[in-house]
């Protein structure tokens, strides 16, 4: 990934010379000095896929096509709420079709999200199967379902229950935030961990950490308690991150499941503080955050 959370959002999937984009969250700019990062020029991808149009998803889009022409692969939604009818190449994604791009396989499917349409992704590749879901309010059946074969998910571990209840924001942002159409929380990732991960699943990238109701180390934390509590030692967990490039992860590593042991747990600090009995709400202004 080369970065995720509430200020951008910008993934490379690869394969054999095939280099498809999903978001474009970060300013051309960035989203161009990250890519040389990992030795890849703009002008080598093949396809950008949108997941929604909110600006943390597609702030470079309009710059990415301008300069070179890259089919954009968007539903008609959130085409229409992202407000782009100027970019060089756009493409039909449809919810439940698939899309080929010669030896990846893209299958969209809408999830809960508060912007016109929101979509996930189920990715297969020759190396196993990618589950994709960046921005997702509630895990629903459908979701479940398609990420039970995956060898890798990456998925949202947005904030901790309590972090967000104490938050610096506006009850009303925080209510939406919390809300079935808002983000996954550490909580919520917990239990589809414990409850529903398939057991071909090799590693949890844990992704659009917030930077004020989240650390880290605590999404880590939560995380590696339910593999523990489900006895799933034989999974990674990478913690992406809003300031940098995510190292590469090759999906032929887990051709055969890992041995090594969970990290041990590490005790952390809040990223704010709220004094005792104070009302968190006082003297705020509503902040926005995606």
């Amino acid at each position: 990934m080369l970065g995720s959370g509430s200020a951008g959002n910008a993934t490379l999937v690869s394969h054999a010379g095939v280099r498809v984009l999903l978001d474009v969250g970060f300013s051309y700019r960035e989203v161009s000095r990250r890519l040389a990062e990992i030795d890849v020029d703009p002008g080598m991808l093949d396809a950008v896929l949108i997941t929604h149009a909110h600006g943390d998803h597609t702030r470079g889009l309009r710059v990415m096509s301008k300069r070179h022409g890259v089919p954009v692969y968007a539903t008609p939604a959130i085409r229409e709420e992202w407000g782009g009818d100027d970019l060089a190449d756009w493409r039909a994604l449809a919810p439940g079709a698939a899309l080929d791009l010669e030896g990846l396989r893209f299958i969209p499917f809408a999830v809960p999200h508060d912007a016109a349409e929101t979509v996930a992704f189920r990715i297969e590749t020759p190396e196993g199967v990618i589950g994709y879901a960046t921005d997702v309010g509630a895990l629903r059946p459908v979701l479940i379902e398609r990420f039970r074969d995956c060898r890798l998910l990456v998925i949202e571990s947005n904030h901790a229950a309590e972090l967000l209840r104490v938050s610096p924001y506006a009850r009303s942002t925080r209510e939406r935030i919390a809300g079935d159409g808002g983000h996954l929380s550490n909580e919520s990732l917990a239990a589809f961990v414990r409850d529903h991960l398939g057991a071909a699943v090799r590693c949890l990238v844990l992704a659009h950490l917030s930077r004020v109701n989240n650390l880290p180390e605590l999404a880590e934390m939560t995380c590696r308690e339910a593999l523990t509590a489900c006895g799933r030692s034989d999974v990674e967990v990478v913690v992406t991150r809003q300031d940098r490039v995510t190292p590469t992860i090759d999906l032929g590593a887990w051709a055969r499941p890992a041995t090594s042991p969970a990290a041990p747990l590490r005790q952390t600090v809040l990223p704010f503080h709220v004094a005792s009995g104070a009302d968190p709400d006082a003297g705020r202004s509503e902040v926005r955050s995606r």
